[in-house]
């Protein structure tokens, strides 16, 4: 991963350059959230061993060695002590058993569970990777367009010094032109502010701790590519395919397996045994040397959970409460994903038509700015006027560079809600 890094640094050692499937491909490595991610899908491999284990023969075993002392049949008053190893293998295998099978059940479910878990993290992970890949781009566009309006107020601030000193500008102007170079220089700094503070939330989201000056490779062009088409359609893709709605699916199925189980209680359970039981002055030094000395048993053996009412009624009310929450908690992630993706549907159509808007209105205001200039040039436009048309200028730019971006990260927005782990195409 260091070499990846050091290959692309470019410009100086504190630079880095990076295109998004680069940013992506660096925090899908280093980010503590592909970590957790990770984890998660090894506890759902967990959970299914659980399940199968409590299914399989259970063995168990103990050896000591120890002191037994009696009484003396004949004489009373009298003890006598034995001393040996006594040792028990015994292997257990359920039969029937309704609460180790709802607990196969469900341990199966949470396995799914973590799975959609993992899956969540690694999507938001590109979410948040590409969101904050775009603010950044963002953040540079506009410190770009900061230090492009610095300069071109520095160079009116020269061509009224120069007027000045030919007699062809007032003083007035030239103070008109130093306070639009020194607001020129704030939004600058600004602009320069808010990139350094972007560039940190972005080193910390995609798990780079060098402290380095990222800069973004990609161009926008064109707004995002996502077609709505059918917004209702959309939002219930958006309803079967999201990963904490799967989660919250999960938890309330579990329940209700937990619910069946613990019901099923009232039936006894069924379970066979084998078990070798030795005794012996001598250990057992060899597997021959203890099946010589042991006593096998086998059987059936029978568990009543209902002679025990308290804990059997206790059992089943606190089922029945857990399933309830979890089905409450289902239809309530249920609600705020419906209310959350209809926000997110809403907030792609109107950033992609605030982009038409900004690009319609940057385009006035370039064609504006190129007549001011040249009326400005020729004496036919005031100075305050002329400035008046380049803030309109900037502010435009500014617009039109936000809602670009805008489209692409509400386009990714959607696709987290729709459980992508991969970005969505421009």
């Amino acid at each position: 991963m260091l070499l990846l890094l050091l290959a692309l640094v470019s410009a100086s050692p504190d630079t880095l350059q990076l295109s998004l499937g680069q940013a992506l491909d660096i925090a899908m490595k280093r980010s503590p959230a592909k970590t957790e991610a990770s984890v998660s899908r090894l506890t759902s491999g967990i959970r299914i061993g659980q399940g199968i284990n409590a299914l399989l023969p259970a063995p168990s075993g103990s050896l000591a060695y120890g002191n037994t002392t009696t009484k003396s049949p004949l004489f009373p008053d009298s003890n006598f002590t034995t001393r040996g190893w006594t040792g028990t293998l015994t292997v257990n295998q359920v039969v029937f058993d309704p609460h180790v099978f709802a607990g196969v059940a469900t341990s199966f479910v949470n396995a799914g569970f973590y799975g959609y878990d993992a899956r969540d993290k690694e999507a938001r992970l590109v979410y948040d990777v590409t969101q904050g890949y775009l603010n950044l781009l963002g953040s540079v566009l506009l410190r770009d367009a900061a230090a492009s309006a610095l300069d071109r107020a520095s160079d009116n601030l020269r061509l009224n010094d120069e007027k000045l000193r030919l007699g062809a500008a007032s003083r007035i102007d030239v103070m008109r032109s130093q306070v639009a170079q020194s607001q020129a220089k704030i939004n600058l700094l600004s602009a320069n502010s808010a990139l350094a503070s972007v560039n940190a939330a972005f080193l910390a989201t995609a798990g780079i701790g060098e402290n380095v000056v990222v800069k973004p490779t990609e161009t926008l062009a064109a707004p995002a590519s996502l077609v709505v088409e059918d917004p209702d359609k959309l939002l219930v893709d958006i309803e079967q395919q999201n990963l904490s709605v799967k989660q919250a699916r999960s938890t309330n199925t579990a329940a209700t397996i937990n619910t069946i189980g613990a019901v099923g209680q009232i039936l006894p359970s069924v379970s066979v045994f084998w078990s070798s039981k030795y005794e012996d002055p001598s250990m057992p030094k060899s597997i021959k040397a203890w099946d010589q000395k042991d006593v096998v048993s086998t059987g059936i053996g029978l568990s009543f959970p209902l002679l025990d009412p308290k804990t059997y009624a206790l059992d089943i009310a606190s089922a029945v409460a857990g399933s309830r929450q979890a089905r409450a908690s289902a239809l309530s992630a249920r609600y705020q994903l419906r209310a959350s993706a209809t926000t997110a549907i809403l907030g792609y159509q109107q950033a992609q038509q605030t982009y038409e808007y900004a690009k319609a209105n940057l385009d006035l205001n370039q064609e504006l700015y190129r007549l001011a200039a040249e009326q400005q040039r020729l004496g036919a436009i005031s100075l305050i006027d002329f400035f008046s048309v380049e803030t309109a200028l900037e502010q435009a730019n500014a617009t039109y560079i936000t809602a670009l971006t805008d489209t692409y990260i509400q386009a990714a927005q959607i696709s987290y809600l729709l459980g992508r782990t991969s970005p969505q195409a421009k």
